[in-house]
């Protein structure tokens, strides 16, 4: 049986995808079993998902209907032979040492979840996630729930840890609905013994101007408010002395979904806008007083409480600012 199992869904990647696997293949951690779930994709990924199990017999491939990334990481999960389980989206890629550094942390401190740092990676650079000093942390689950939903030196995304496949015996990512991340992770930690964090960044994760995170504002954006409505509940009923950072990535969930909304080209949903507006206008004294706010949104949020059409405006040309850095 291979120490770990990677899960990787693959929809709509082709430009990406050999990159992905080839850096799973040369892992230094040679001792894995690599799930590839092609999840209906329409372009060549499953053609190519096949040639690279032909070669290499650590490498399952899944072909399955169109269900979206939850439902592939969920077939991908009860597919793994392994103990452990990780998780690798199929346009981002690892570091050759990434499951090895892993690995060593999760079994050294008999923790249940080990957690990397991260690239953020744009089109002319790429950021550490985490830009603090060198840190190696063992948490409990409180610790961890707290430090991911601060988001500071690691977050709720999926990837860039490694997991102990029984974490998942009674939690699975939500068929059909967006942010499945934050959904799902904050319970996989709440109920973990031990989380171990080692903030060398190993995975690179790619923005891209075609990806779910960057596209035109929908409904269905709201998803990820309540995901963190259910998180604040989470946290309410086990940790209450995370309130301050749960209500924190509340808030943030509709900064998000509301300056979406301000980027969009043609906004059909004027009901929604005036929704998220009324919410963060009513919270912005709370959001002055919460110390997980940066000075810089605490500002945003008054020129948003003063004057709506001004937050607007400068949203709008910070956009076109970056726009131009890109080009």
């Amino acid at each position: 049986m291979a120490k770990i199992s990677v899960i990787v869904p693959i929809y709509k990647v082709e430009k990406y995808i050999r990159k992905c696997v080839d850096s799973l293949v040369d892992q230094t951690l040679s001792d894995i079993e690599i799930i590839l779930v092609e999840d209906g994709s329409p372009d060549d990924c499953g053609a190519i998902c096949d040639v690279y199990a032909k070669q290499d017999a650590r490498i399952k491939v899944i072909h399955k209907p169109n269900e979206g990334l939850s439902e592939a990481r969920n077939v991908g999960i009860k597919a793994a032979a392994s103990e452990y389980i990780g998780f690798v989206d199929g346009d981002d890629y690892a570091a050759p040492d990434m499951y090895e550094v892993l690995y060593k942390n999760i079994t050294e401190q008999n923790a249940e979840v080990a957690v990397c740092g991260l690239y953020d990676c744009y089109v002319d650079r790429k950021v550490p996630q985490y830009s603090g000093q060198d840190e190696f942390l063992i948490l409990n689950n409180k610790e961890a729930l707290g430090a991911a939903l601060e988001g500071v030196k690691f977050s709720v995304n999926a990837v860039n840890k490694l997991y102990k496949k029984h974490l998942f015996a009674e939690v699975t990512f939500p068929k059909g609905r967006l942010s499945e991340d934050a959904f799902t992770i904050p319970k996989v930690l709440a109920s973990a013994t031990t989380v171990v964090f080692d903030s060398s960044p190993k995975y690179y994760y790619m923005h891209r101007g075609e990806s779910i995170t960057t596209s035109a504002f929908k409904r269905q954006d709201f998803d990820v408010v309540a995901a963190y409505e259910q998180n604040l509940e989470l946290v309410k009923k086990d940790f209450a002395d995370l309130t301050k950072q749960a209500e924190f990535r509340l808030l943030w969930a509709y900064t998000y979904v509301f300056d979406k909304m301000i980027l969009s080209e043609n906004l059909e949903d004027p009901q929604s806008y005036e929704e998220a507006l009324k919410k963060l206008r009513a919270n912005t004294p709370k959001m002055l007083m919460n110390s997980c706010f940066s000075l810089k949104r605490k500002a945003a949020m008054l020129v948003l409480w003063i004057c709506p059409g001004l937050y607007k405006k400068l949203l709008r040309w910070q956009k076109a600012s970056r726009a131009r850095l890109n080009d």
